[in-house]
């Protein structure tokens, strides 16, 4: 499959999604599907949150749609937790009824889409007038004119009249202020409800721009660091500055990107500390990924992989999809089996960076075939 979309439905609903299969062979019914982010590679789990673990969707029976996709309809559970953060990269692995895997590809995100907190919170138009349009008081039943006394009848019969008239103008002008504040109220909710739907759709990076739109991937799910981190690369610059003994370890022992830290620290906040060390260069980087994958720190190597990609290092780029590519793959504990969707997500995320380079444009086109 060359790609999966995820669209909202001909009739939109809050939360709810179709998942759009495009260039893929999977038909019928007993379909699962998990959903990887790129980011941390977790799992969307049952409950909305992500996870180590793989967790698979059970779907409907696929359908066709009017131009031969395979779709199915998917509920809030994975559309919610998609648009919380909607420039996030996003793999989805497809299984057949036995559990093989039958195929995978990005996930890309519509503009129209509208996750479950808006159900209620945007009424439409007929709802908001049912709902909201103040209703007229009641007039005052008109009162009887009297019959007695019979003085009355002294009185000319104009002046017994007059109220009537009076009467039936004033309550036609009540009733058209009504009528007017309930179209004042009507134009406000639409104009409310038209800025809430505009202000909830994200901006879609259109096909052509692959290069921004890895840029506001990579700032997205970029690790803010921490306090904390900065407190320790400061004391490590000052330890660094400091005379030290002959038998001291070298400095390089205790940098940020050192093998020992790698060792010692958790896997984020050595990711966190080695991608915000001053004089980090890219060729450096590269050189801690070689170290991570030799002493099989394998998550750690592939998340600089990935920072330093969508980053812009074409490099870096290329390294991850030689990883994964089926002609280029050298079996290891972190890369033991080849996977061409992945290599191909990478090749392209290089050509984003360079559209002329000679190597992702001929692998490209090799595993495109």
């Amino acid at each position: 499959m060359r790609k999966i979309e995820l669209r909202p439905l001909p009739d939109p609903k809050p939360g709810v999604g179709q998942l759009v299969i495009i260039g893929g062979n999977v038909t019928g019914e007993g379909m699962s599907v998990d959903i990887q982010r790129n980011q941390d590679e977790h799992f969307l789990q049952a409950n909305g949150v992500w996870g180590s673990h793989p967790f698979k969707f059970q779907l409907p029976e696929l359908q066709t749609d009017s131009d031969g996709n395979q779709t199915a309809v998917v509920d809030k559970q994975i559309v919610d937790p998609l648009l919380e953060n909607p420039h996030a990269t996003n793999m989805a692995r497809f299984y057949g009824p036995d559990g093989a895997e039958l195929g995978r590809a990005r996930v890309k995100l519509a503009r129209d889409l509208i996750s479950s907190g808006a159900l209620g919170s945007t009424p439409s138009l007929e709802a908001s007038a049912t709902l909201n349009t103040p209703e007229p008081p009641t007039a005052p039943p008109t009162p009887e004119p009297p019959t007695e006394p019979t003085t009355v009848e002294a009185g000319p019969e104009v002046t017994a009249a007059e109220p009537e008239p009076q009467l039936e103008s004033k309550t036609g002008s009540r009733r058209w202020l009504w009528v007017a504040l309930a179209i004042l109220l009507l134009v406000i909710i639409v104009g409310v409800a038209a800025w809430f739907v505009l202000a909830s759709r994200d901006d879609e990076p259109s096909e052509n721009e692959t290069a921004q739109e890895l840029q506001q991937e990579a700032e997205a799910s970029e690790p803010e660091e921490s306090t904390e981190n900065e407190a320790a690369a400061d004391n490590t610059s000052v330890e660094a500055t400091e005379p030290r003994p002959a038998e001291n370890a070298p400095v390089l022992a205790v940098a940020p990107c050192s093998l020992q830290r790698m060792d010692e620290q958790k896997e984020l906040e050595f990711i966190q500390a080695c991608t915000a060390a001053d004089g980090e260069t890219a060729a450096m980087t590269l050189d801690v990924i070689d170290e991570a994958l030799a002493n099989e720190h394998c998550s750690i190597a592939r998340r600089l992989y990935a920072h330093e990609a969508l980053n812009g290092d074409i490099e870096a780029a290329l390294g991850y999809a030689r990883q994964f590519d089926p002609e280029q793959h050298s079996p290891s504990t972190c890369f033991p089996a080849p996977d061409a969707e992945t290599a191909i997500f990478w090749y392209e995320t290089a050509q984003g960076i360079d559209s002329d380079n000679t190597e992702a444009r001929q692998r490209l086109e090799a595993l495109q075939e």
